[in-house]
């Protein structure tokens, strides 16, 4: 058969070749959409509800309120003949010369009739001639007698203007009371500085007493 102007004749080997280059691009084109990336479907959104914020005033901090202490009012006291001064609350009774005491200060009264007042007794010995030691237990021995005696404690005390001996015990004469004394000497005068109150009320007086001994004074 003639062939037409222009064109080349294709031998069987060049048909073979051709083939094959078509069958190899085919296969190319099956590969390439086999290895296409698998894309995940997205996840379904989530059931659980979002967290609620609420808006919350800030809590202001607790602030303690400490009571104010009661101040008190205190009167001098002064004795020039046994030479010694001490001040004592205002309110309380003043009595000079009650029995063997100088001098002897009172709480107010509730007005109960079970109601024992506090004191505070100064008693005076002119006639001294004992120690501050001797004197103190000479004292003591008297209270050893009182019933149900208890010694709470006895110690050396560095008042105004003079060195002492303080001590403090219960006893029960009738009813449970507690002592603190104040002993001191000049020359030869001794000084018994005496606070007592019923045990179950001691600790309302403790700020009048630790006043009133801080407050004692020997002049003479």
């Amino acid at each position: 058969m003639p062939q037409s102007r222009g064109s080349f004749p294709i031998s069987p080997a060049g048909r073979c070749l051709a083939a094959a280059g078509i069958a190899l691009l085919a296969c190319f084109l099956v590969l390439a959409g086999c290895t296409q990336p698998v894309i995940p479907s997205p996840l379904p959104p989530s059931t659980t509800p979002p967290p609620v914020v609420t808006s919350r005033a800030p809590v202001p901090p607790t602030v303690k309120t400490i009571a104010t202490p009661t101040l008190l009012s205190y009167l001098p006291y002064s004795n020039q003949q046994y030479g010694f001064s001490i001040s004592y609350p205002e309110g309380w009774t003043k009595q000079e010369n009650v029995g063997t005491n100088v001098v002897v200060f009172t709480s107010p009264s509730t007005g109960s009739l079970s109601d024992i007042p506090a004191t505070m007794k100064i008693a005076v010995d002119t006639g001294n001639t004992l120690s501050l030691e001797q004197y103190k237990n000479a004292q003591l021995a008297k209270r050893q007698n009182l019933d149900n005696y208890n010694m709470i404690y006895d110690q050396a005390y560095k008042g105004t203007g003079f060195t002492g001996w303080k001590v403090a015990y219960t006893a029960n004469p009738g009813v449970l009371t507690e002592w603190v004394e104040v002993y001191a000497i000049q020359g030869s005068t001794a000084y018994t500085v005496a606070f007592s109150s019923r045990e179950d009320r001691y600790a309302s007086f403790v700020v009048e007493m630790d006043a009133m001994f801080k407050s004692f004074q020997v002049t003479g």
